[in-house]
């Protein structure tokens, strides 16, 4: 019996890997060098199965951030520069620039929709059995880092050392505040998706419901928070739909305190900040009485200063107004301020699944036919403007003078 590997299979494989180096404890966190490997493997994989041509103004985009990352840390030598976070920085944006030659983003959305709702289903068999029950779990061991320890799986985080169970649902990630962002953003790929992503009915429902019950069993506050702007986000694709709101407001202060932290960080150095891969960060903030800063945005800025992060975030939303141009501004909008809470969250704002909101990918299949249409329709517009409009009236008036005879003529004979 012969095994065949397709293009289907690779890209669906490249995907899970992606979404491991989003944020899986096991693999990103805790083995950066086996996760960077991988996506190299990804890589040559991608380039292997589709040849790709990658798009010059991807290119130009990556060689731009690039060099706008490595600028912060070369303009504050004093911090160091951390050469792991390059290497891991490098190996992600080269994962998507390939990528996106190689696929189409709504063929990513649904590879990606569909690698989540198997992660859902598994993590939530694993709270019930070792949270819930209190069961030990098959590979839970306890690791630990430069940071912290951890209580884990390959594919389920139970808690960590200081906490060694959440009793809440981390997923594979790092914590559940992490784990809602990825669920809620496969949740508004599979509710957009006018196909049903080929589901049946009753499958698609099933799904959905899968979804929002992961999200509920993370038990994040901002995970509820991005459910109901998922959910209205949704609802404005089509007029006249409505949707009610009832969000119950908890005490913010730990992520208040690290947001203003970072902001006063940033302000220090407005132009280039602490730079991005400084070995200092730690240092850094203990002089400003923090330990660690949850919020990805504040981070961001106290590590570029305040030009960066503002050229990005415009940066972020034409890639998102491109990504979904056939839907309503109130939609765009809508998944544009979803990506802010989450990177105002949780440490995710250089994250695979948001880099890929940047730059062009290329055409999905159901795509293709109306591109080539409106190229024949162009190129025949071009064609027809090609004769000046004044050449094509003198062609019906070859010879003035006889006809101007003529005329003369008729008109004699009949006053004659």
């Amino acid at each position: 019996m012969k095994i065949r590997i397709t293009k289907n299979h690779v890209d669906a494989l490249c995907v899970l890997i992606g979404v491991l180096g989003m944020g899986s404890l096991y693999f990103q966190v805790l083995r950066m060098p086996l996760m960077a490997a991988m996506l190299i493997a990804s890589i040559l994989l991608l380039t292997r199965a589709h040849h790709p041509k990658i798009s010059a103004q991807n290119v130009r985009l990556t060689l731009l951030l690039t060099a706008a990352l490595l600028l912060t840390s070369f303009v504050n030598p004093q911090n160091g520069i951390h050469i792991n976070d390059i290497v891991i920085w490098l190996c992600n944006i080269g994962y998507v620039l390939v990528l996106q030659s190689c696929i189409g983003y709504r063929t990513y959305m649904r590879l990606y929709t569909k690698v989540m709702l198997a992660e859902a289903a598994i993590s939530l068999i694993s709270f019930v059995i070792g949270d819930l029950l209190s069961l030990p779990l098959p590979l839970l061991h306890y690791e630990v880092s430069s940071v912290n320890g951890f209580y884990l799986t390959p594919y389920f985080t139970l808690g960590w050392l200081n906490i060694p169970v959440f009793h809440r649902n981390a997923g594979m990630f790092n914590e559940p505040g992490s784990h809602q962002i990825f669920l809620n953003f496969a949740l508004l790929f599979l509710m957009s998706d006018e196909t049903r992503m080929g589901m049946s009915k009753k499958k698609y429902c099933w799904a959905i419901a899968l979804l929002i019950v992961t999200i509920l069993s993370t038990l994040s506050t901002t995970g509820f928070i991005c459910l109901g702007v998922v959910l209205l986000t949704v609802a404005f694709r089509k007029k006249g739909r409505k949707m009610a709101r009832s969000i119950k407001m908890a005490a913010f202060y730990t992520r208040w305190n690290d947001t203003f932290s970072g902001f006063e960080i940033g302000l220090e150095s407005p132009i280039a900040g602490q730079g991005v891969f400084s070995e200092r960060k730690a240092e850094i903030l203990l002089k400003h009485r923090v330990q660690n800063i949850s919020n990805g945005f504040a981070a961001f800025v106290m590590d570029t200063g305040l030009i960066l992060p503002a050229v990005w975030l415009w940066l972020m939303y034409l890639g998102i107004r491109t990504k979904f141009a056939k839907e309503r501004l109130l939609y765009v909008l809508g998944v544009f301020l979803l990506y802010f809470l989450c990177i105002n969250t949780e440490g995710v704002f250089l994250n695979i699944l948001f880099l890929g909101l940047l730059g062009k990918w290329q055409p999905d299949a159901e795509e293709a036919p109306d591109q080539q249409a409106n190229a024949r329709s162009q190129k025949k517009r071009r064609w027809r403007c090609t004769v000046p409009p004044e050449k094509l009236r003198l062609t019906f008036n070859t010879q003035p003078e006889d006809a101007a005879q003529e005329q003369t003529g008729e008109t004699g004979g009949e006053e004659s």
